[in-house]
Parts: structure tokens; sequence; C-alpha cells
């Protein structure tokens, strides 16, 4: 009998904290209700925020669960360990920038959380992490209040003296910055979608970090790291990032870092280096930008290898004088297109002879910053132009291994041997019949 009476208590206990419950509780009752590490499953409902959570738990939602706050404050604030928070929204926040603190959607301190299928939206910052370690953001969408307030608002998601977070298939727009780093260590962010922010990524501070297979499209900034080092950016895409000195991704007083096999098309800048030293930047694709490469001289001992450059109206620019830099490494430089494209004549993929990339278009950008907005102009090819004929153009690329595309349809490795002769064979004619006549 007593082993029938606690079985039939055990039942309950899990009914009651595995079944949806009522909308009509206070939500924060309803969390204080519920014993520590216990589930906590919500009606597709509206409940009202603000609420706090002090204890190990787990909150899942079921379609269209909505936690709404009331505007004063965050919506959830997470002061415990081990809290995940499952397929819910979660709105109004308080947008008060005047507080003692700003307030978020989701705030949170502890460890080990999961934050997994939220749409958060009318909140200030979307997701605050703070002095957070091992945490879980997995298909969090994050909407600001858009372009003309970008200014008065805060981050999608924003990591202070945290590490050891996982962010994935996750998607935010129209907030101040996307992702906002600082102190943030051993952090990687994949899979990834930031459009219409100021910074896609803002980044300060923040060293041994991985970002793969991301995409920062149209914003102001794709991507900025600061005084940071040990990133690694792998296969991401910097696009349409437009505007008043935009770029793709901007490296500034950073070092021992690596940008490898990204995309970056149709920015202002595709990077941007200035203060950064030991950089490598491997395998890119630069196409269809204003400018590829725009190097400062205070960045020094970067090391670009294997990557492609089609299409830009400057494929690099360096900036404020001369620099050491280093682009080729084990006998392997970049591709520079067809009109920068030598001979091949071993077929092994490497120019015969070194290249010299020229512009002279760093003399307009260094005198005055308007020449960003008229890259584009027809101007700016005349200009050029002039000045290649005018021999007043600088070098600013020396590779000396080259890297020629192996084209469809080549000529086999016999034609250019053949053509290179032909002048050869001609001039031996030449001087065999003026001989003969002679006689």
């Amino acid at each position: 009998m007593r082993h029938f009476v606690l079985l039939f208590v055990a039942i309950g206990i899990w009914i009651f904290t595995n079944s949806p419950v009522s909308a009509n509780v206070p939500l924060q009752q309803l969390i204080d209700e519920t014993p520590r590490n216990g589930e906590l499953i919500l009606e597709g409902k509206k409940y009202d925020g603000n609420i706090k959570i002090n204890k190990p738990l787990t909150i899942t939602g079921e379609e269209n669960t909505v936690i709404r706050g009331n505007g004063k404050g965050n919506v959830i604030t997470i002061d415990a360990s081990n809290v995940t928070l499952k397929n819910l929204t979660i709105e109004h926040g308080s947008l008060n920038r005047s507080s003692d603190q700003e307030f978020s959607g989701i705030r949170a301190k502890g460890d080990h959380h999961q934050f997994i299928n939220l749409v958060i939206h009318d909140v200030y910052h979307g997701l605050f992490l703070n002095k957070v370690r091992h945490a879980e953001v997995k298909n969090v969408s994050v909407t600001g209040q858009g372009t003309g307030k970008l200014g008065s608002q805060g981050n999608g998601i924003q990591l202070i003296r945290s590490s050891d977070i996982m962010i994935q298939d996750s998607f935010i727009t129209q907030t101040r910055d996307g992702i906002f780093f600082e102190f943030a260590d051993q952090v990687e962010v994949k899979d990834t979608l930031v459009t219409r922010t100021r910074y896609g990524l803002h980044y300060m501070y923040s060293n041994d970090n991985k970002f793969i297979n991301n995409h920062f499209i149209k914003n102001t900034g794709g991507a900025a790291i600061m005084h940071s080092q040990g990133i690694i950016l792998e296969e991401n895409q910097f696009s349409f990032n437009q505007g008043s000195r935009s770029f793709g991704l901007i490296i500034q007083t950073s070092e021992d870092n690596i940008i490898k096999n990204n995309e970056f098309y149709l920015n202002q800048r595709g990077i941007y280096l200035e203060q950064s030293n030991q950089n490598q930047i491997i395998g890119n694709k630069f196409f269809h930008n204003d400018i590829g490469i725009e190097l400062w001289s205070s960045s020094t001992n970067q090391v670009f290898t294997d990557n492609h450059f089609k299409q830009n109206v400057a494929h690099v620019l360096n900036v404020g004088g001369e620099a050491t830099n280093h682009w080729f490494k084990n006998g392997r430089g970049n591709y520079w297109g067809n009109e920068q494209s030598g001979f091949d004549l071993d077929q092994n993929g490497i120019g015969d002879s070194p290249i010299e990339y020229k512009s002279s278009l760093y003399k307009l950008i260094d005198e005055n910053e308007l020449a960003y907005l008229f890259l584009k102009s027809p101007s700016i090819g005349i200009y050029e132009k002039i000045n290649e004929v005018m021999n007043t153009q600088d070098v600013m690329v020396e590779d000396q291994f080259p890297l020629i595309a192996k084209q469809k349809g080549r000529s086999p490795t016999w034609v250019p041997m053949l053509l290179f002769s032909i002048p050869i064979l001609l001039v031996g004619i030449g001087r065999f019949y003026n001989s003969k006549r002679s006689r």
C-alpha cells in the first residue's frame, strides 16, 4: 500500500511539472511553484512579464506562447545556473537608456544556459549574457526598432565577460549592433544571418573565438574586430555593406587572426586593416568591391595568399606610406584577375614572372575622405588611366608568385611556345634571305 501511495504521488508530481499550465495563474507564481530542475510547460497564450528566475529551471512554450513585459525593465531576468528557455516569443521590454542598467528581453547571469527557438522584439538589447559560462544560443531571432532608430536602441546579442558560448542558426536585424562582444572568449558563432544593423559584429577585447559560415549583409559595417587576437573567420560572407566609409570587415589594433575562405562582395571596402599585425588573409574572394583591401601603413607583417581579386575598382590600396607585408607564402601568391594575368608556360598555376599591381587612388583617399563616395564614378577610371599614361602610379603590391587560373579550353602548352618561337623563326628566315642576296 505504501509503495502504491508513493507511486501515485510521483505520477501526480510528474503530471504537474510536465503539463501545460493555465495562463490565468501569474507566470511568476508558476515559476516559483515549479521545483528546482523541473520543467514548466506554458500554453500557447500570452503571459505577463516581468519575471525573475533564481533557480535551475526549464520553461518550454507551446505554439504561440508569448511572454510580454510591462515596458519598464527586463522581460526575463535570470540569476541562476542551468536555465533553459525554449519555444517562446519575448517582447515589450524597457527602452529607457537613462536607467542604471540597459534593459533586455533576456538578461542572464550564471552558467550552463540554453536559449532555443526564441523570438525577441520590442526590447532594448535582445539577449544579454553577463558573466555567463557555457551557454547555447540556437535558432534565436532578434528584431530591433529599425534603421531610423539604430542609435537609440541596443544590440541583438550582447556578451560581456562571458566564455564558452555557442551561437548558431540565428537571425538578427534592425538592431544597433548585431552581436556585441566585450571580454568574451572561446565563443563560436556559425550559420547566423545579421542584416540591416550598424555593425553586424562588434568585437572588443575578446580572444580565441570562431566565426564559421555566417552572413553579414546590408549593414553599415559587416564586422569590426578591435583589440583582439586568435580569431578565426572562415567561410563567412560579407556583402552589400555600403555607406559612408563602410566595410565588410575592419581589423583594428588586432593581431594573429586568421581570415580564411570568406567572400567579400559589393562592399565599399572588403577588408580595412589599421594598426594590426601578423594577421593571415588566406583564400578569400574579393569581387565587385569599391576597394578590395585598404591597408594602412600602421599595419605590418600581414600574409596574403591564395586570395582572388576580380572586378574591384581597386584591388588593394596602401594608404599612409609604405609598410612591410607579404603577398605570398610557400611559393604561392594571389589571383589578380584577367587584367593582371601573366604567362604560365609550364601550366603549374603559378605565373612565370612577378607582377606589380599599381594604383594612384590612395592619393585621393589620403587627402580627402569624401573620395570614398565617388569611387564608382567614371571619372575615377579616367583618373587612373591618366596616371597610368603619365607613369605616376605607385606600386601597391608586388607578388612574386602570382596565381594563374586555369581556363576551360585553354591552348595546350606547345601553343604559347610556338607563338613565342614565331618571331625568332621570322628573324632567322630574314637573315637567311639577306645573306643569300648579298652573295
